[in-house]
């Protein structure tokens, strides 16, 4: 019996070492609908229309972040894989120039004055907003938290020992304050760890995560280009009652003809990604294709 307790004491060693502790989920989150609407009136004003002027200047950041201990994304990770997207618009004609915006830049709760601001200092017209929404549960029951976007609630359910990601980019024209596109990307890192090197090995799962949800982000980002160039040629953003978007090259040609019925639509739901970046790529074509369009005078 007096060997009792110090027998006690080697199983729940054992046991910890065997990394059979339950912890605790941890929870990160950047949200661009909280730092744009900090007040919470999303749908206070409607999308306006818009007027593009190429070649298009472009900035993306990551929104500000609520974290639950501290950033689990250092500053130069996401600034490497903020050049990630970045390519994906580089690699298209409209673009002019894409400028990778320091986190220190943007202001918790800043909403579109810090845009604003951001827009007259580097000289921008649109604003890419990368979020993310991790989660990380280890030896933890079934759970799951709901990641809210500017578009909509998501649900994202979450195993034991899964270190979840979902990652969020939504499009902005600066001036009008219009949301013109939105993409995500998401990933699952399963691993186990024991608790000598939980925290390490969480740290390693995080950065995982954010590189696996980067990877489709960027594809759906790519995959819907043809999509928008069909609507830049209708003259919307997406379609009938969404806002008109007038594109005109740097000599101040218009290249898509006016919309017959756009502007004054509310944006909404997961049509949205039919985006702006699809212009990017449809630029140029549009450009040429525009040449025998124009001899149609604009109304």
């Amino acid at each position: 019996m007096r060997r009792l307790p110090g027998f006690a004491l080697l199983i729940a060693t054992l046991s910890l070492a065997a990394g059979c502790t339950s912890l605790p989920p941890v929870h990160n989150a950047s949200n661009a609908l909280e730092f744009l609407y900090p007040e919470g009136n999303a749908e206070a004003t409607d999308p306006k229309d818009v007027t593009l002027h190429l070649p298009l200047r472009v900035g993306i950041a990551f929104a500000p972040g609520t974290y639950a201990n501290s950033d689990p994304i250092p500053e130069a990770k996401k600034q490497a894989l903020l050049e990630r997207i970045a390519a994906a618009f580089r690699a298209h004609n409209g673009v002019g120039r894409i400028e990778v915006v320091p986190s220190i830049y943007l202001k918790p709760r800043g909403s579109f004055e810090n845009l604003r601001q951001i827009s007259a200092s580097l000289g921008l017209d649109l604003m890419v907003l990368v979020s993310y929404d991790q989660a990380q549960f280890t030896e933890s029951t079934r759970a799951s938290w709901t990641y809210l976007t500017v578009v909509g609630p998501f649900l994202v359910q979450g195993e034991k020992n899964d270190t979840r990601t979902v990652m969020d980019a939504v499009i902005y024209d600066i001036p009008s304050r219009t949301l013109l596109f939105r993409a995500a990307g998401e990933s699952t890192v399963k691993g186990n760890s024991s608790p000598l090197n939980q925290d390490r090995k969480r740290r390693l799962f995080a950065e995982q995560g954010f590189d696996q949800a980067t990877q489709p982000l960027v594809a759906h980002l790519e995959a819907a280009l043809d999509a928008f160039e069909e609507q830049t040629k209708e003259g919307t953003v997406r379609g009938a009652g969404t806002p008109a978007i007038a594109l005109y090259n740097a000599e101040g040609k218009r290249l898509n003809p006016p919309s017959g019925g756009g502007g004054g639509g509310a944006l909404g739901g997961f049509e949205l990604a039919a985006a702006l970046a699809l212009a990017l790529a449809g630029f140029a074509g549009t450009a040429r294709s525009g040449r025998a369009d124009a001899k149609r005078e604009p109304r």
